[in-house]
């Protein structure tokens, strides 16, 4: 059996392929698989800003379009690439094992985020980083960086750049991190460091093959996340985050944030595994009103 996988051309975009494709190896020995770049529009068109182009979703669409005319078999995207909602014809059976969801401060010139003077020059295209970094430091001086992480890293012109943890690890980067930020200070992107896998609706040769090594603990803390993405409507415009975590094996805790033009607004909620979607959309609901 042939299976192709659509990803990204990028360096951490293949990582993550290839990672799809270890595990199903790993459980499918006899698999023949294939690793098919595409190119996307998020990368056509690397110096613009993401919310005037079209969102995050551009990083996904062209290989959703593929998969949709059936030219791929599965399609891998980091999870916090994925809009709120896609195509009715497409699911997610499969998250694999979450890495690190923090964002890291990386720096040239100073040892730790608290160090940095005032004024400084931090780079991030990220609206949600912006406005959280701005609550805490409004002094700060934010500029927009696009391109891929390997780029990114390459640029000293800033007092420092924020990137995600888990990307940096998937890339063998991990000791160029100056600082990993704590939640309190940098909330997460819905489902950042986690590696999800699409295929059609229909498709139910694959969804068995997928299901096998979905990890179900990742699974059920992004549906909490995404559950709150739903509910206020999220898309590459809106600074929001959330960060679900095990306080034990059936218990999760939640940790929401929403902002406006005016103020940011934070909500947390402690519930039962089963309520996971539940908890997401109250919190969603919570600070949908607030910043009404």
């Amino acid at each position: 059996m042939l299976i192709r996988i659509g990803t990204r051309g990028s360096d951490l975009a293949v990582a993550q392929a290839l990672e799809v494709k270890k595990k199903l190896l790993s459980s499918f020995p006899n698999l023949s698989i294939e690793i098919i770049k595409i190119k996307t529009s998020g990368d056509k068109y690397a110096n613009a800003n993401l919310a005037e182009i079209g969102g995050k979703g551009l990083f996904i669409k062209e290989i959703e379009d593929e998969l949709l005319e059936s030219k791929i078999d599965i399609a891998v995207h980091s999870l916090k690439d994925v809009p709120a909602f896609f195509s009715d014809d497409l699911i997610i059976p499969c998250v694999l094992r979450r890495l690190s969801p923090y964002d890291v401060f990386v720096s040239h010139k100073h040892s730790s985020f608290e160090s940095l003077p005032k004024q400084a020059t931090i780079a991030t295209s990220a609206i949600r980083r912006k406005v959280q970094l701005l609550h805490f430091r409004p002094d700060l001086n934010i500029v927009p960086l696009r391109g891929n992480v390997t780029t990114r890293l390459q640029n000293q012109s800033f007092d420092g750049i924020i990137l995600a943890e888990a990307g940096l690890i998937r890339l063998e980067k991990h000791h160029l991190i100056t600082e990993i930020l704590p939640p309190k200070l940098m909330l997460s992107a819905v489902g950042q460091g986690a590696i999800c896998v699409q295929c059609r609706k229909n498709d139910v040769k694959i969804i068995d093959l997928l299901e096998k090594f979905n990890d179900n603990m990742s699974y059920i803390r992004v549906k909490s996340e995404r559950s709150f993405m739903k509910t206020v409507n999220g898309s590459c415009f809106t600074p929001l985050a959330a960060l679900a975590e095990y306080v034990n094996e059936n218990m999760l805790y939640l940790r929401c944030m929403l902002a406006n033009e005016k103020d940011i607004y934070f909500t947390e909620r402690t519930s039962c595994i089963e309520d996971a979607e539940k908890m997401g959309i109250d919190a969603g609901l919570e600070l949908k009103s607030k910043c009404l």
